[in-house]
């Protein structure tokens, strides 16, 4: 008796299998595979090869089952999660799992944790350099337009620091690129 997989209900495209094995079907319905057995018995079309075609099973279950009898509604949409089984959602989580780590270890995935902390590490170096640039371009402002060269620091810190604060209030959108054409 085949043993019910992700793989197996579903096909690769994300659809619902065309056949099903007894216990699939079952756990499609929501119901026991001994269920499935007495309906069979009671004429549920079967295909030669012991599988139950998903569409005629399900349209004869409509028609022939008493609805107070039913456990799952036929209503539901086929990908329902309640109505996949446990293990088919457990080794689908697994698979997810086991891509992730793919995905990671080959270089397509960044470790969330290290980038917010370059990018954090990033922000406060390029804060700390325009802060020292005041410093650095005050005196030549000063020498070149004869001011108060503490005049034009007071002012270029002010100027400087009320960026940086609007810099910062920025949401992160407002610096994304994607999609700009340059």
């Amino acid at each position: 008796m085949q043993d019910l997989h992700s793989s197996t209900l579903f096909a690769d495209t994300g659809k619902l299998a065309e056949t099903l094995s007894k216990k699939g079907f079952a756990e499609l319905l929501g119901v026991s595979p001994g269920r499935v057995s007495q309906l069979i018995a009671g004429g549920l079309p079967v295909e030669p090869n012991g599988r139950i075609h998903v569409e005629r099973g399900r349209a004869w279950v409509a028609e022939n089952v008493d609805p107070n009898r039913r456990r799952a509604s036929l209503d539901t949409p086929l990908l329902s999660p309640a109505l996949v089984s446990p293990r088919a959602l457990r080794d689908a989580s697994e698979a997810e799992i086991s891509r992730l780590k793919a995905e990671r270890m080959g270089g397509q995935l960044i470790d969330r944790a290290a980038t917010l902390r370059t990018i954090e590490s990033r922000a406060r170096a390029e804060r700390d350099a325009w802060i020292g640039w005041v410093n650095r371009a005050a005196p030549e402002i000063a020498a070149s337009t004869g001011a108060d060269l503490a005049g034009v620091v007071a002012a270029l810190d002010r100027l400087v620091r009320a960026q940086l604060i609007l810099l910062a209030s920025l949401p992160l959108g407002a610096f994304d690129t994607a999609g700009r054409d340059e």
